[in-house]
C-alpha cells in the first residue's frame, strides 16, 4: 500500500491540494477503499475523465519499480484541475471586467467544480462572493443571496476565513438589501477580529435597510474601541436617516461633519442626493447636484446611476432625464452605452422600471449606422431584457415604439419578437408581430414556426389550426414549408378530406395545402387518399413536388389506378402547364433503380388513358432501358411509348437540366435573389420587377406590390396593360375603391382596347355595390361587357353570386332583380337555386315571410328551381310553433297563415322535384329547427316513404354546414327505425368535432352513445382515437380496449 512518504510532490499548490484533501480529511474516504486515496473525477466540456489517482501510481509503481513516475502523473493530474478551476474563474472575471456582470449559469457551474475538488484559493472565494452583488443583474435579491449562502458552503471545508471574507459577505448583503444583526454577525466571525472596513460595512448595509437603533448600536460599539469616524460612517448614517425618511436628522448630521470638519466629497454629495430621493424632495436633489457641480465636483457614472437607481425605487420617474445630465461629458457623447450603465439597465428591468433604463438610452446621442452595420444593436439588450422579465406588452411596446422613432433602433420590435419566440412567449410574439404590422414592417411566414412548434407539444391539433388561422388575419399566406414541415407532422391523417377541411376552416386556401398534403399522403403509400383530395378540392398543384412522392407511393401501395388519377387531375390542376408532367413522371421513374417491370407496367396502362407525353420524354425512356432487359420486352416497350407519344408536346428541352430556371418559372424567393443578383451586377432588372410585381399581385401583397411600382416608376420600366390589370385587381381585392378606380381610369387611357378578365369586372362591381353605389356598378358591368365576348361558366358563378347578395344586402329589391337579370342576359351566369337565392333573402332580411314564400313560387314558376327552400322552410315553422314545439304541435292543423305558407312551399317542391323530395325536405327542416317529436312520429310512419341514400346526402350537407345539433336530432328521432345507417350519422358528427378540434364534443358525443347501447362503427372509434392522440388528450381504458379489440378482429 501506497504512504504519504512515498510520495514526492514538488508543486507547493499541489502538495497543498493532496494533503488537505485526502490525507487531513480522511474521515470522508469511503471505507472499501484501502488506500484511501479515492481522488474525485474533474469534468469538462474539453477535457476528458481523470482516472482514480491511486489506482494510477498503483499500477505504475508496479510496472516501473520507481516513484518517480508516479510523482509525474500525480503532479499532473492535481495541476490540470487547478488549471481547469483557474480557467472557469478567469472567464467570470473577464466577464466583470469585460461586461460588468457574471451569468447565472456560468457562476453554478465554478460553484459545483469548487464542491466536486473541495478546493479553491482565497482569491478564488473572494471572487465567488462578489459575483453574488449586482453582477448578476438579471437575478432576484432572494436568488442571489442563496448563491452567496451556497458559494459560503462550498468554500467552508477547505478555506480558513479571514476578515477580507467577511468583508465580501456584507458587500452582497448591501447589494440585495439584506439587513443584518450586526452583534449576531461580529459573533458569527469569531476567532476573527472585525477590523474598520468590517464595521463601516455593517453601517451601510444597516443604511440600506433604514435601521437607525442598531446603527446606534455599532456607533457606541466603535467608540468603546476607539475606531475614528470616518466618512464612510458619516455617509452610512445619511443614508440610513434619509431611508427612514428622516431629513431633519441628515441636516443635523452635516452640521455634526461641518463642526468636525469633514470636507463634503462627491460620495458625500451622492448619499445627500439618495436621501432627498427617499425623502422625495426633488428640488432640494437637484439643488444639491447643482451645489457640487459648483464646487468643482464631477459625478461619475457610479455616482449618477446610484441616485437613478434610488429615484426608480421611489418612482420618481420624471426627475431621472435631469439627473442624467450629470453624467460625464464623455458618456454624454458617447452613443455606445458602458457596460456598467447596461448592467443597471437590466437590473432596472429586472426590478420592474424598464422606462427608468429606456431614459439612460435616451440620454446618450443618436448612432449613425454605416451600410454595413447593425442596426438592431443598439438597445437590443434592453428589449430582450424587458422580453426576458416579463415586462408587460403594453409597456414593451413604449419602449421598442421610442427607440425605433428616435432612429437609436429601427428594428427594436423585431427584436423584441425574436427574443419572444426564443423564450416560447408565443402570446407576447403574436401580440409583437400585430405591432410589426401596424409599423408597415413585413411579416413573414417563417416568424410563426416556432409558435407552431410550440402548439403542437401544448395543445396538439387544436393549437396549430388556431395559430394558422392567425396568421391568416394577420395577412400572413403560410408557404410550402410551413405546412409541410410545420404543419403536417403534427396533424391527423385519419381523414385526409377532414384534415382539408379543417385547414379551408383555418382560412388556408387549398392551392395552399394541396401539394404538401398529397406529397405527404404519398410519401406513406396513402395513394387513394391522395387521389381523393386531388379529385375533391379545387386548387393548383405543384407537380414538380409531387413526381417522386408519387413513383413513391405507388411502389408501396401498388395502387395504379389510383396513381394514373393523381397523374391525370394533377395535370389538369398544375400550376405550370407548360410543361410534359407525364413525360417527366416517366422519366424520373426511369431514372430510379427500380424494377424495369414496374415502369412498363404503368406504361401500358398509360396507352388506357388520355395522357400523352413528348417525344424529348419518349427518347429519354427510350435510352435508359437497362441492358440485361430481353429484346422481345424492349420492343413492346418502344411500340407502348410510340403509342403514348403526342409530338405536339413541347417540354422545353429541360428535362434535367441543371440550369438557372427562366423568372417566369420562379418563386418568390428565387425572383428577389435573382433581382439582388442583377442589381449588384448593374444588369437590366426590367424582366425581374415585371414578374415579382405579377407575383406580389397574384399573392394579394399590396405593400410588396407597390415598393415594386414605386421602383418601376424610379428606372422608368414601362409597366404593360396586363400588369397594370393586376395592379387594379389588388386594389379591388384589398378594398382600396379609389385606388382602383384611379388603376382602371390609367389602364383605359394607356390601353383603351384591353379588355379585363370577367372576375375581375364582377369583383370591381360587387365592391361598388358595398360601397352602396349599385348604379355604378351597373355601369361597370354594361361598358366592360361591351368589349369582350362573355364566356360565363362555374368558375365565376361565386363571384356572381357574391355580387347579388351583396345587392340584396345593400339595394333594394328591384336592384337585385335589375342585377339577375343583367347578368344572365349579358352571360356571365345561368339562373340557378344560388343565383336566385337573393331575391328571396331580400324579403326575409326584411321580416317579410308572405313577400318571400310570394317570391319562391314566382321563381319556381319561371325557372323551375326552388331557391333557399330549406331555410324558408324552417322560418315558417318556426312562425308557425313560436319557439316551442308543443304550440307547433297544436297549431299545426290550424289553418292559420303560416301554415298555408308552409303548404305552399311543400306543394311548390312537390311539383318540381317530386312527392318523396318533399318527405326528404320536410324531416330536414324539422331536424334543423329541433322538433324531436314531430320528426319521430315521421319517421315511425310507415307512410312516409324516402331513400334512405337521400337522407344521407342531406346529412352530408348539415355536416358541412357544422349543424351538428341537427344532426343529433337525426341520429336522436331515427334509432330503432331502420330509416338511415346510424353509423355513418355519428360518423359525421364526429367529422364535424374533427375539423373543428373539439375534442370534448366529441367525447361527449361518445359517452352519450355508451348511455344509450349505441354501439360505434370501427370508422368511429378510430377518428375518436385520433382526435383525442392529436390533442393530447388521455385514451380511457374502455376506448383504448375497444380500439385493440377491433385491430384484433381486423388482423385475424
Amino acid at each position: 500500500m501506497l504512504t504519504r512518504n512515498c510520495l514526492k510532490i514538488t508543486s507547493a499548490s499541489s502538495r497543498a491540494l493532496l494533503f488537505r484533501k485526502y490525507l487531513l480529511h480522511e474521515k470522508r474516504l469511503p471505507s472499501q477503499c484501502s488506500c484511501q486515496c479515492n481522488f474525485s473525477k474533474a469534468r469538462s466540456n474539453d477535457t476528458t475523465v481523470l482516472t482514480d489517482v491511486a489506482n494510477t501510481t498503483k499500477d505504475l509503481w508496479a510496472a516501473s519499480g520507481t516513484g518517480e513516475k508516479v510523482n509525474s502523473v500525480t503532479s499532473q493530474i492535481l495541476r490540470s484541475s487547478d488549471e481547469l478551476l483557474e480557467k472557469m474563474i478567469a472567464g467570470l472575471s473577464s466577464d466583470i471586467h469585460q461586461k460588468n456582470r457574471v451569468y447565472k449559469n456560468d457562476l453554478a457551474r465554478v460553484i459545483g467544480k469548487v464542491k466536486e475538488l473541495n478546493f479553491s484559493s482565497k482569491r478564488q472565494g473572494l471572487l465567488l462572493l462578489q459575483c453574488c452583488t449586482e453582477l448578476l443583474p438579471d437575478e432576484s435579491a432572494a436568488t442571489r443571496i442563496a448563491l452567496a449562502e451556497e458559494v459560503w458552503a462550498a468554500i467552508k471545508p477547505h478555506t480558513k476565513f479571514t476578515v477580507e471574507h467577511y468583508n465580501e459577505l456584507l458587500r452582497v448583503y448591501i447589494d440585495n438589501k439584506k439587513s443584518v444583526k450586526a452583534s449576531a454577525f461580529i459573533d458569527s466571525m469569531a476567532p476573527v477580529i472585525p477590523n474598520n472596513t468590517t464595521y463601516e460595512l455593517i453601517l451601510r448595509a444597516l443604511g440600506e435597510a433604514g435601521d437607525i437603533n442598531q446603527a446606534t448600536e455599532v456607533l457606541a460599539n466603535m467608540k468603546n474601541q476607539g475606531l475614528p469616524a470616518t466618512e464612510s460612517v458619516f455617509n452610512s448614517l445619511i443614508l440610513c436617516e434619509g431611508k427612514a425618511e428622516n431629513y431633519e436628522n441628515v441636516k443635523e448630521i452635516l452640521t455634526m461633519m461641518k463642526s468636525l470638519k469633514f470636507e463634503h466629497t462627491i460620495d458625500t454629495h451622492t448619499y445627500i442626493a439618495r436621501a432627498l430621493a427617499f425623502n422625495k424632495k426633488g428640488d432640494l436633489l437637484l439643488k444639491e447636484m447643482e451645489v457640487a457641480r459648483q464646487n468643482g465636483h464631477q459625478f461619475e457614472e457610479s455616482h449618477v446611476m446610484e441616485i437613478v437607481k434610488s429615484l426608480a425605487a421611489g418612482k420618481m420617474y420624471k426627475l431621472v432625464p435631469k439627473i442624467l445630465r450629470y453624467l460625464p461629458d464623455t458618456t454624454l457623447k458617447t452613443p455606445s452605452i458602458s457596460p456598467y450603465m447596461q448592467s443597471v439597465c437590466t437590473l432596472l428591468v429586472y426590478q420592474n422600471h424598464p422606462l427608468v433604463a429606456l431614459e439612460i438610452y435616451k440620454c446618450l446621442p443618436l448612432p449613425s449606422f454605416g451600410p454595413k452595420d447593425d442596426q438592431g444593436l443598439h438597445g437590443r439588450s434592453l428589449v430582450r431584457d424587458c422580453v426576458k422579465a416579463g415586462i408587460p406588452s403594453g409597456v414593451l411596446s413604449i419602449v421598442t415604439e421610442q427607440l425605433m422613432s428616435s432612429g437609436r433602433n429601427p428594428i427594436a420590435i423585431q427584436n423584441a419578437a425574436e427574443c419572444a419566440l426564443q423564450q416560447g412567449k408565443a402570446l407576447l410574439a403574436i401580440d409583437l408581430f400585430d405591432r410589426m404590422k401596424q409599423h408597415g414592417k413585413a411579416l413573414r411566414p417563417h416568424y410563426f414556426w416556432p409558435i407552431l412548434l410550440r402548439a403542437s407539444k401544448n395543445t396538439g391539433e387544436k393549437g396549430i389550426m388556431n395559430t394558422l388561422t392567425k396568421m391568416i388575419e394577420m395577412d400572413v399566406k403560410p408557404d410550402y414549408e410551413t405546412i409541410s414541415n410545420y404543419t403536417l407532422p403534427y396533424v391527423s391523417f385519419t381523414s385526409a378530406q377532414n384534415l382539408m377541411k379543417k385547414f379551408q376552416d383555418a382560412g388556408v386556401s387549398v392551392t395552399t395545402v394541396l401539394t404538401p398534403m398529397m406529397e405527404h399522403l404519398l410519401n406513406t403509400g396513402q395513394v387513394r387518399a391522395a387521389s381523393e383530395i386531388c379529385e375533391l378540392f379545387k386548387g393548383k398543384v405543384d407537380m414538380e413536388i409531387i413526381l417522386k412522392p408519387l413513383i413513391k407511393g405507388y411502389l408501396i401501395s401498388l395502387d395504379l389506378k389510383s396513381s394514373l388519377h393523381i397523374l391525370e387531375d394533377g395535370i389538369q390542376k398544375a400550376s405550370d402547364k407548360s410543361k410534359d408532367w407525364t413525360g417527366r413522371f416517366l422519366c424520373t421513374f426511369m431514372k430510379k433503380k427500380n424494377d424495369f417491370g414496374d415502369v412498363f407496367k404503368f406504361v401500358k396502362e398509360l396507352r388506357k388513358t388520355p395522357l400523352r407525353i413528348s417525344t424529348s420524354a419518349a427518347d429519354f425512356c427510350l435510352t435508359h432501358v437497362p441492358e440485361s432487359v430481353k429484346e422481345d420486352t424492349v420492343n413492346q416497350f418502344r411500340e407502348a411509348i410510340i403509342a403514348i407519344t403526342d409530338e405536339r408536346l413541347i417540354d422545353e428541352g429541360e428535362l434535367f437540366a441543371h440550369q438557372l430556371p427562366h423568372p417566369k418559372h420562379m418563386n418568390e424567393e428565387g425572383l428577389k435573389a435573382h433581382l439582388n443578383e442583377l442589381e449588384a451586377k448593374g444588369m437590366n432588372t426590367r424582366g425581374v420587377l415585371r414578374r415579382l410585381l405579377q407575383q406580389y399581385c397574384k399573392e394579394g401583397n399590396l405593400t410588396a406590390a407597390r415598393e415594386i411600382i414605386d421602383k418601376c416608376q424610379k428606372e422608368g420600366i414601362f409597366l404593360s396593360a396586363g400588369m397594370k390589370a393586376g395592379i387594379f385587381d389588388l386594389h379591388v381585392k384589398s378594398g382600396e375603391l379609389e385606388l382602383a378606380e384611379l388603376a382602371l381610369a390609367d389602364l383605359n387611357k394607356s390601353s383603351p382596347n384591353f379588355t379585363l378578365d370577367e372576375f375581375k369586372v364582377i369583383d370591381f362591381a360587387t365592391m361598388w355595390v358595398c360601397r352602396k353605389e349599385t348604379e355604378k356598378a351597373f355601369a361597370v358591368i354594361e361598358e366592360q361587357s361591351k368589349k369582350r365576348r362573355v364566356m360565363g361558366g362555374r368558375g365565376i358563378a361565386m363571384n356572381c353570386f357574391r355580387l347579388l347578395d351583396a345587392t340584396a344586402t345593400h339595394g333594394t329589391l328591384e336592384d337585385v332583380k335589375r342585377m339577375l337579370d343583367l347578368l344572365t342576359r349579358l352571360r356571365y351566369c345561368q339562373p340557378s337555386n344560388a343565383m336566385l337565392g337573393p331575391l328571396v333573402r331580400w324579403h326575409l332580411n326584411n321580416n317579410d315571410l308572405r313577400e318571400a314564400v310570394n317570391e319562391f313560387s314566382r321563381l319556381a314558376h319561371k325557372y323551375n328551381k326552388t331557391p333557399l327552400k330549406h331555410e324558408l322552410l324552417c322560418k315558417i315553422l318556426e312562425t308557425i310553433s313560436d319557439g316551442s314545439e308543443d304550440r307547433f304541435v297544436v297549431n299545426a292543423n290550424s289553418g292559420g297563415w303560416a301554415n298555408k305558407l308552409a303548404q305552399t312551399v311543400l306543394d311548390v317542391n312537390k311539383r318540381i322535384h317530386g312527392a318523396s323530395d318533399v318527405q326528404l325536405t320536410l324531416i330536414g327542416a324539422l331536424a334543423d329547427v329541433n322538433y324531436k317529436k314531430t320528426l319521430r312520429k315521421m319517421f315511425l310512419d310507415p307512410n312516409v316513404k324516402f331513400h334512405p341514400d337521400a337522407l344521407l346526402r342531406r346529412c352530408e350537407r348539415f355536416a358541412d354546414e357544422k349543424k351538428t345539433a341537427a344532426l343529433h336530432t337525426i341520429a336522436e328521432c331515427a334509432k330503432d327505425t331502420r330509416r338511415i345507417d346510424l353509423d355513418e350519422v355519428h360518423e359525421l358528427i364526429l367529422s364535424v368535432h374533427q375539423r373543428q378540434d373539439d375534442w370534448r364534443s366529441a367525447l361527449a358525443l361518445w359517452e352519450k352513445m355508451q348511455e344509450s347501447d349505441v354501439r360505434p362503427s370501427q370508422k368511429f372509434i378510430r377518428n375518436l382515437y385520433a382526435l383525442l392522440k392529436a390533442n393530447k388528450i388521455t385514451i380511457s381504458p374502455q376506448l383504448s380496449t375497444l380500439l385493440d379489440r377491433q385491430e384484433a378482429v381486423s388482423n385475424v
